[in-house]
Protein backbone atom coordinates (compact mmCIF):
# COMPACT_ATOMS: atom_id res chain seq x y z
CA UNK A 1 0.00 0.00 0.00
CA UNK A 2 1.40 3.39 -1.03
CA UNK A 3 0.33 6.72 0.48
CA UNK A 4 0.28 9.71 -1.88
CA UNK A 5 -0.88 13.30 -1.47
CA UNK A 6 -3.59 14.50 -3.85
CA UNK A 7 -4.25 18.04 -5.08
CA UNK A 8 -7.13 18.43 -2.60
CA UNK A 9 -4.80 17.78 0.34
CA UNK A 10 -6.25 14.37 1.18
CA UNK A 11 -4.19 11.24 1.18
CA UNK A 12 -4.83 8.62 -1.45
CA UNK A 13 -3.99 5.04 -0.66
CA UNK A 14 -2.94 3.04 -3.69
CA UNK A 15 -3.04 -0.72 -3.39
CA UNK A 16 -1.60 -3.03 -6.00
CA UNK A 17 -2.74 -6.61 -6.26
CA UNK A 18 -1.34 -9.28 -8.46
CA UNK A 19 -3.67 -12.08 -9.40
CA UNK A 20 -2.54 -14.79 -11.80
CA UNK A 21 -0.10 -12.51 -13.59
CA UNK A 22 -2.42 -9.49 -13.95
CA UNK A 23 -1.87 -6.31 -12.01
CA UNK A 24 -4.91 -4.43 -10.62
CA UNK A 25 -4.64 -1.03 -8.96
CA UNK A 26 -7.38 0.49 -6.79
CA UNK A 27 -7.30 3.99 -5.38
CA UNK A 28 -9.34 5.09 -2.37
CA UNK A 29 -9.54 8.64 -1.10
CA UNK A 30 -9.45 9.30 2.62
CA UNK A 31 -11.72 11.96 4.09
CA UNK A 32 -9.11 13.07 6.63
CA UNK A 33 -6.80 15.93 5.57
CA UNK A 34 -3.16 15.00 5.10
CA UNK A 35 -1.02 15.32 8.20
CA UNK A 36 -3.91 15.51 10.66
CA UNK A 37 -2.78 12.32 12.36
CA UNK A 38 0.61 13.77 13.22
CA UNK A 39 -0.67 16.72 15.26
CA UNK A 40 -1.11 16.24 18.97
CA UNK A 41 -3.94 17.80 20.85
CA UNK A 42 -3.29 19.77 23.97
CA UNK A 43 -4.44 17.83 27.02
CA UNK A 44 -7.32 19.60 28.73
CA UNK A 45 -7.47 19.70 32.49
CA UNK A 46 -10.75 19.37 34.30
CA UNK A 47 -11.56 22.59 36.17
CA UNK A 48 -11.24 22.17 39.95
CA UNK A 49 -14.91 22.99 40.60
CA UNK A 50 -15.99 20.30 38.13
CA UNK A 51 -13.58 17.74 39.61
CA UNK A 52 -15.03 18.37 43.09
CA UNK A 53 -18.57 18.04 41.77
CA UNK A 54 -17.75 14.77 40.00
CA UNK A 55 -16.13 13.32 43.14
CA UNK A 56 -19.21 14.25 45.17
CA UNK A 57 -21.64 12.77 42.64
CA UNK A 58 -19.64 9.58 42.14
CA UNK A 59 -20.86 8.04 45.40
CA UNK A 60 -24.39 9.43 45.08
CA UNK A 61 -25.48 6.59 42.80
CA UNK A 62 -25.17 4.07 45.64
CA UNK A 63 -26.46 6.34 48.39
CA UNK A 64 -29.93 5.73 49.80
CA UNK A 65 -32.33 2.86 49.24
CA UNK A 66 -34.54 1.85 46.37
CA UNK A 67 -38.27 1.24 46.79
CA UNK A 68 -37.82 -2.49 47.39
CA UNK A 69 -35.15 -1.82 50.00
CA UNK A 70 -37.48 0.66 51.73
CA UNK A 71 -40.18 -2.01 51.91
CA UNK A 72 -37.82 -4.61 53.38
CA UNK A 73 -36.36 -2.06 55.81
CA UNK A 74 -39.82 -0.99 56.97
CA UNK A 75 -40.95 -4.57 57.55
CA UNK A 76 -37.75 -5.35 59.47
CA UNK A 77 -38.19 -2.24 61.64
CA UNK A 78 -41.82 -3.16 62.39
CA UNK A 79 -40.80 -6.70 63.31
CA UNK A 80 -38.08 -5.42 65.64
CA UNK A 81 -40.55 -2.98 67.24
CA UNK A 82 -43.05 -5.80 67.83
CA UNK A 83 -40.42 -8.00 69.51
CA UNK A 84 -39.21 -5.09 71.64
CA UNK A 85 -42.80 -4.25 72.67
CA UNK A 86 -43.43 -7.86 73.72
CA UNK A 87 -40.24 -7.90 75.79
CA UNK A 88 -40.92 -4.58 77.51
CA UNK A 89 -44.56 -5.44 78.33
CA UNK A 90 -43.73 -8.87 79.76
CA UNK A 91 -44.22 -9.37 83.51
CA UNK A 92 -40.60 -9.56 84.76
CA UNK A 93 -39.39 -6.62 82.66
CA UNK A 94 -42.40 -4.49 83.63
CA UNK A 95 -41.71 -5.20 87.34
CA UNK A 96 -38.01 -4.38 86.94
CA UNK A 97 -38.73 -1.11 85.09
CA UNK A 98 -41.33 -0.09 87.68
CA UNK A 99 -38.81 -0.76 90.46
CA UNK A 100 -36.12 1.37 88.75
CA UNK A 101 -38.53 4.26 88.18
CA UNK A 102 -39.89 4.13 91.73
CA UNK A 103 -36.37 4.03 93.18
CA UNK A 104 -35.39 7.04 91.07
CA UNK A 105 -38.41 9.01 92.28
CA UNK A 106 -37.68 8.33 95.97
CA UNK A 107 -34.03 9.44 95.90
CA UNK A 108 -33.44 12.10 98.62
CA UNK A 109 -32.13 15.44 97.35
Amino acid sequence: MNHTLTSSGATADTMERTTAGTKATTTTRATVPAGSGTRRRKARRTPPWLARRLRRCRGAAEAGMSTAEYAVGTIAACGFAAVLYKIVTSGPVRTALSGVIEKALHVPF
